[in-house]
């Protein structure tokens, strides 16, 4: 893997000669914008002015934005203003001068230093754990998946998702992770399945569907006139788009897709250095050795796999296995619905999101839902939950309900995901919960303790969990994140968003706010 840093844009005939054949390339470019024009003579060079013009699309001033570069690379534009802070954090790139000291960084917010990969296991086969396996593998690391059920049968089980971004009108975490997310899955599934192979290239329309939801589309607007990625449509034009009466106006997302996760999922495991073993639960995770020793059992043997870096990737059970077992993760029992248009009805051109989503027909099924009961864990389908998919919709869109065949029993998925209290993933290296609740305990009395022990570690144990219901837009991305922390490679995402996201943040909120910790072995 060969890592390349320009400060400013190289030019593109030059830098495919450069780069040769190499498919494993990390490209890194600083500067605060995109250039004015692009332009290449040589064939090589004219195909990554198409790769950074289509990354362009997806580009909303990020301070650091990325996207799959070649077969089993990437492209990442940092803007001048975080790179020293974002250098320093990634112990994998080399600090050229001493300068960087000025960043200091709690402890229980860094990241460990790479360690020889030998062999890798990943527990869950959803898009978490297929995304994980995939970003691995793609950059030649074999790679066991470990899936207690079927492959995609949890929360990444419904017939379609959407794919798009669902931003704040400011700032936040959430809206850069999302911004980030939704640009670099989008380009996965580009590269990974035709369309209409698994998914609908169809746009979302994000309706107004009350004065909150109005203020906030009418403001992303405002802020971003020139944006491809979105765009206002009146209550005509998202008719026009929809091909059916539409109540509201909204926000188009031409790019936004429906996605069968299973297809997505089905396809990244397919890499010939993914091996994955279904039907096959995890007992016990301990150290043996400098390995860590996982013990397995299915239907026909109970046996074990060693490994030197396990990914947790487990969704709603991610928090019963050694050793984020106890961890406070939240359970969230959601069901969406699946029906067939009658035969002469209109059919839907694209998919519509409001306080509940519905998209095209899909395999001659439209998908919506969902409902949202947290702390219930029960993932049968439900003819109460049914029923409330089927209020919603006639509710907000009542002529289109009015058109699909009504189901005689319950139809669609039931699945229970997986969050955290502030209601973003947890991504990135796991410390030793136990070690940091001793070693940090002055945080108990005093939050903003300048504690500076390094964080104790838990070698080559990382995590990939609580995307919620925002998997398809963020898992990929986040993937992306595990492997350049595992691999020493540069990081997808800003300082910002990896320590907002990472894994210890847990276990020490727990100190700063008080809360008891139960430990799981």
């Amino acid at each position: 893997m060969s890592i390349y840093v320009f400060h400013g844009w190289p030019q593109p005939d030059a830098l495919a000669q450069q780069l040769g054949n190499d498919e494993q390339v990390e490209l890194v470019i600083v500067a605060e914008k995109w250039p004015e024009s692009l332009l290449a003579k040589s064939s090589a060079g004219q195909t990554i002015v198409q790769q950074w013009l289509e990354a362009k699309i997806f580009w909303q001033q990020q301070p650091v934005f990325s996207y799959p570069f070649r077969d089993a690379g990437k492209f990442t534009l940092i803007q001048p203003q975080v790179y020293e802070q974002w250098v320093q954090f990634n112990p994998g790139m080399a600090c050229p001068t001493p300068l960087y000291s000025k960043f200091i960084y709690k402890p229980w917010f860094t990241l460990p230093a790479p360690l020889p990969i030998k062999s890798v296991v990943v527990i869950g086969a959803g898009i978490a754990g297929a995304a994980t396996a995939f970003a691995l593998a793609k950059r030649g690391i074999a790679v066991t998946v470990i899936e207690q059920h079927a492959i995609a049968s949890a929360a990444s089980g419904n017939h379609l998702g959407l794919l798009y971004a669902k931003i704040s009108a400011h700032a936040t975490v959430q809206t850069e992770l999302l911004l980030a997310g939704y640009g670099y899955s989008h380009a996965l599934l580009k590269n990974c399945l035709p369309a209409g192979q698994g998914w609908l290239n169809c746009g979302v329309i994000h309706l107004d569907y009350n004065v909150t939801e109005e203020k906030r589309n009418t403001l992303l607007a405002q802020q971003n006139p020139q944006s491809a990625l979105f765009q206002t449509v009146t209550k005509a034009e998202a008719g026009q788009i929809a091909g059916i009466d539409v109540p509201y106006s909204g926000l188009w997302w031409p790019y936004g897709a429906a996605i069968n996760p299973f297809s997505l999922i089905q396809v990244l495991l397919r890499h010939p250095l993914i091996q994955v073993l279904t039907a096959t639960k995890v007992n016990t995770i301990s150290r043996q050795n400098d390995l860590w020793q996982i013990t397995c059992q299915n239907q026909q043997k109970s046996f074990y796999l060693d490994a030197s870096h396990i990914v947790i990737c487990a969704g709603a059970e991610s928090n019963s296995l050694y050793p984020v077992a106890g961890w406070p993760l939240h359970k969230i029992r959601g069901q969406t619905t699946t029906a067939s248009m009658r035969s002469e009805a209109t059919h839907l051109k694209c998919a519509l999101s409001g306080n509940s989503y519905i998209t095209p027909a899909w395999q001659d099924k439209l998908c919506f839902g969902a409902t949202f009961h947290p702390n219930q864990t029960d993932d049968n389908l439900s003819a109460e939950d049914e029923n409330l998919n089927w209020q919603q919709l006639r509710q907000w869109l009542p002529h289109l309900a009015a058109d699909l065949c009504p189901n005689t029993s319950p139809q669609g998925h039931a699945a229970i995901r997986c969050d955290a209290f502030d209601h973003l993933p947890v991504v990135g290296p796991v410390g030793d919960t136990s070690a940091m609740l001793t070693q940090y305990a002055q945080l108990r009395l005093d939050k903003n303790y300048p504690l500076t022990q390094p964080c104790p570690w838990q070698p080559g144990i990382f995590i990939n969990t609580a995307h919620g219901s925002r998997g398809l837009v963020t898992a990929p991305l986040c993937a992306e994140a595990i492997a350049a922390t595992m691999l020493g490679l540069p990081s997808p995402l800003s300082v910002r968003l990896q320590q907002a996201l990472h894994p210890n943040r847990l276990p020490i909120r727990s100190l700063t706010h008080h809360q008891s910790f139960q430990l799981s072995i």
